[in-house]
C-alpha cells in the first residue's frame, strides 16, 4: 500500500488537470488549442464531480483567461439554468456588453432566454440593439420576426420583413426577405392574394432569381389546382421568355409538361407544351455538339431559324409528327421527353425531389 501513496495526488479534484493550464490570466493572444481543451476537460471534471461552489469558482477563473471565447461563456449560462436564473443573466450582460458585443449567437441566446423568462420587452431589445451594433444580419432581423410572430403580433412581423425588403432593395437580401414574406403571409397569415403579390413584386425586381419562380410555383400548387391553372402556366411561361440558362428552362419546361399531365384539362395546351420541351432538349443537344466540336452554327443556319416562316412551318410540322406519336402511344419516339428521372436531377440544387417517380414506368434509355 505504501508503494501507491505517491499516486493519490494525482486522484484529487483539486490536482486534475490544473497543472497543464498554462495561462490562467487574460490576455488579447488568442490561446492554443490545446489549451483550450484543457479548460474544457478541467470545467468537465469539477462539473462531473465537483461541488457548485467548486464549479462557480473554477468557471470564474476561466472566464479570466478565456473572455473572448462565446463557447465558455455558452457553457457558463447553460451550467447555471439549473441553479440561478439572475446567475444566467449576469453571464450573458457581462458577455454580450463588456467582452464580446458583436457575437450574435449569444445575442440570440440571450433574447431566446429573456423570452423563456416571459420578459418579452427585454428580448425585443437586446435584438434591437444588436441589429443596430451590427446590421445586415439575416439571422437577427428573422429572430425577431419570429418573437413577433410568436407573440401573435402577426402585422409587427410582417412590417419588419417588408422594411428589410425595402433596405436591401438593390441586393440578393431583398429576394430572400420577399420569400419569407410570401410564405408568413400564405402559411400563417392564409392570404394567398398577398403572398402572390409580394413574389410577382420581387420577381420584377430579380427576374434571373429561380428560387422566386420555384416559391411562385409552390404559391399556386398550394391552392385550387383548376382555379390557379392560368396562374401556373403564367408563371412557368416567365421562366421560359427569361434570360434564365437553357438547362434551368428544360427543367421547368419538363416540370410544366408533368403538370398538365397531371392536372391539366386542355389537350393542345398539353400538346404544345410537350412539343416546345422538344424544341428546347434539341436546343440543348446541338448547344452541346457545338461545344464538343468546338463550332458554331454557321450564320446562313442561324438565319433561316430566325425566320418566322420557316419557324413556324417546321413548328407546325414537329407539331404533326410528335402530336401523332405522343396519341399514338409510341413511347419509344416519346421517351427522351419522358426520363423524367434524368431531368429532375438539377432539382437537387433547389432543394426539390422528384414525387413522382416517373422512373419506374419510363425504362432507361
Amino acid at each position: 500500500t505504501a508503494g501507491f501513496c505517491h499516486l493519490w495526488p494525482l486522484l484529487s479534484p483539486s490536482f486534475f488537470p490544473h497543472p497543464q493550464i498554462k495561462r490562467p490570466y487574460f490576455h488579447v493572444k488568442p490561446l492554443e488549442r490545446v489549451q483550450l481543451k484543457n479548460w474544457k476537460d478541467y470545467l468537465d471534471f469539477e462539473i462531473a464531480g465537483g461541488t457548485n461552489e467548486r464549479v462557480l469558482v473554477l468557471f470564474e477563473r476561466c472566464m479570466i483567461a478565456c473572455a473572448l471565447y462565446e463557447d465558455f461563456w455558452i457553457k457558463y449560462a447553460k451550467y447555471l439554468e439549473n441553479h440561478s436564473v439572475e446567475g444566467v443573466r449576469n453571464v450573458f450582460q457581462r458577455a454580450c456588453m463588456v467582452h464580446l458585443p458583436k457575437k450574435p449567437t449569444l445575442h440570440l441566446l440571450w433574447a431566446a432566454f429573456e423570452e423563456q423568462q416571459g420578459d418579452l420587452e427585454e428580448a425585443r431589445r437586446i435584438l434591437k440593439s444588436f441589429q443596430m451594433v451590427v446590421p445586415g444580419l439575416a439571422m437577427v432581423l428573422l429572430r425577431r420576426v419570429s418573437l413577433e410572430r410568436r407573440c401573435g403580433h402577426l402585422e409587427q412581423a410582417e412590417e419588419l420583413l417588408r422594411e428589410a425588403i425595402e433596405q436591401h432593395r438593390d441586393t440578393a437580401l431583398a429576394s430572400f426577405f420577399a420569400i419569407k414574406l410570401a410564405r408568413q403571409l400564405l402559411k400563417v397569415q392564409k392570404s394567398l392574394a398577398k403572398a402572390r403579390k409580394v413574389l410577382l413584386e420581387a420577381v420584377e425586381r430579380d427576374k434571373e432569381n429561380t428560387k422566386l419562380y420555384l416559391n411562385l410555383l409552390e404559391l399556386e400548387f398550394s391552392g385550387d389546382i383548376r382555379v390557379n391553372e392560368g396562374n401556373i402556366l403564367g408563371c412557368f411561361e416567365q421562366v421560359l421568355t427569361s434570360s434564365l440558362p437553357l438547362e434551368t428552362k428544360i427543367v421547368f419546361s419538363q416540370r410544366r409538361v408533368e403538370f398538365l399531365e397531371d392536372f391539366g384539362y386542355n389537350v393542345q395546351t398539353l400538346l404544345h407544351a410537350y412539343d416546345e420541351h422538344q424544341r428546347l432538349l434539341k436546343q440543348n443537344s446541338n448547344k452541346k455538339r457545338a461545344a464538343e466540336n468546338g463550332t458554331e452554327e454557321p450564320e446562313e443556319k442561324k438565319a433561316r431559324m430566325d425566320d418566322p416562316s420557316t419557324v413556324s412551318s417546321v413548328s407546325a410540322a414537329a407539331t404533326t409528327t410528335n402530336s401523332t406519336a405522343l396519341m399514338s402511344g409510341d413511347v419509344t419516339s416519346s421517351q427522351a421527353a419522358y426520363n423524367y428521372s434524368a431531368w429532375y436531377q438539377p432539382y437537387g440544387s433547389y432543394g426539390y425531389q422528384n414525387p413522382w417517380n416517373y422512373s419506374q414506368y419510363y425504362p432507361q434509355s
